[in-house]
C-alpha cells in the first residue's frame, strides 16, 4: 500500500507482469490457446519426424500413397496430443506464474521448432532415414525429460477420461482425414520447389495448420470442455 500526502491509503497499481497475470486469470483461453500452440508444434515434429522417416524408408513423396503413410505419424501425434492438451493446455495448472509459464511455452515450442527446422534441414540435403529416425529419439528423449520437469500427471486413462479419450479420438480422426487429404492434393498439385522432399514437408505445414485450426475447435468445445 502507497500513502499519499495526507496519509491516505491507496492501492499500488499492479505492474505490466501483475496486468498480464490479470489478464490470463480473467481470459484462461488465451493461456490454453498459447499451449496448444505450444503443443501443437512438438506435435507437429513428432509427425514431420515420423513422416519422413517412414516415406524416405519406402521413396514416397507424393500423392495418395503419401497421404496414406501420414496416418503413422499423424496417429502417434494425436496421442501424444491428447496427453500433453489434457494435463497442461486444458489441465487445472492455472496458478503457474506467469515467468513460469512463460519459460515452459518457449522450451516445449522450440523442442519442437528445432526439430521441424531439423526436419526441414535433412530433406534439403536429401538426408537418409537413419537421420531421422536419431532425430526422432533424441526428440522423444528430450520430450519426456520437459514433461518430468513440469510435473505433469502420470494418471492412466480410464473411466470418464476413457470416454473423454474417445471423444477426443473421433476429433482428431477428423482432422487426419483433413490433414491427410490436404496433404495428399497440395503435393501433388501444389509445386513450390523442385527439390521433391521439401515440398513434401511445404505441403505438410499447409496440410497441418489447418487441421490444427479445427483440432483447437474440437478440443476446446467437445473434449476438454469444463
Amino acid at each position: 500500500m502507497e500513502q499519499t500526502a495526507n496519509g491516505q491509503a491507496i492501492a499500488a497499481q499492479p505492474g505490466i507482469a501483475g496486468k498480464i497475470e490479470g489478464l490470463l486469470q480473467k481470459y484462461p483461453v488465451v493461456m490454453q490457446l498459447l499451449r496448444f500452440g505450444a503443443i501443437g508444434v512438438l506435435n507437429t515434429a513428432l509427425d514431420f519426424l515420423v513422416l519422413n522417416f517412414v516415406s524416405k524408408t519406402l521413396n514416397i513423396s507424393s500423392g495418395l500413397r503419401l497421404g496414406q503413410i501420414n496416418i503413422i505419424g499423424f496417429t502417434l501425434a494425436v496421442i501424444q496430443s491428447y496427453f500433453w492438451n489434457k494435463h497442461w493446455a486444458f489441465g487445472d495448472e492455472q496458478a503457474v506464474s506467469l515467468w513460469k509459464n512463460f519459460i515452459r511455452l518457449v522450451l516445449v515450442g522450440a523442442l519442437g521448432a528445432m526439430a521441424v527446422v531439423l526436419v526441414l534441414f535433412g530433406s534439403g540435403v536429401a538426408a537418409r532415414p537413419s537421420f531421422y529416425l536419431l532425430m526422432l529419439a533424441i526428440f522423444l528423449v528430450a520430450q519426456i525429460a520437459l514433461w518430468m520437469a513440469f510435473g505433469l500427471s502420470k494418471t492412466a486413462v480410464a473411466g470418464k477420461q476413457g470416454q473423454q479419450f474417445v471423444i477426443f479420438i473421433i476429433v482428431s480422426v477428423v482432422g487426419l482425414v483433413i490433414n491427410s487429404v490436404i496433404l495428399s492434393l497440395a503435393s501433388s498439385h501444389l509445386v513450390v520447389v523442385s527439390n521433391a522432399d521439401l515440398n513434401k514437408n511445404i505441403a505438410k505445414i499447409l496440410a497441418t495448420f489447418i487441421s490444427l485450426v479445427w483440432n483447437f475447435v474440437g478440443y476446446k468445445v467437445f473434449v476438454f470442455r469444463k
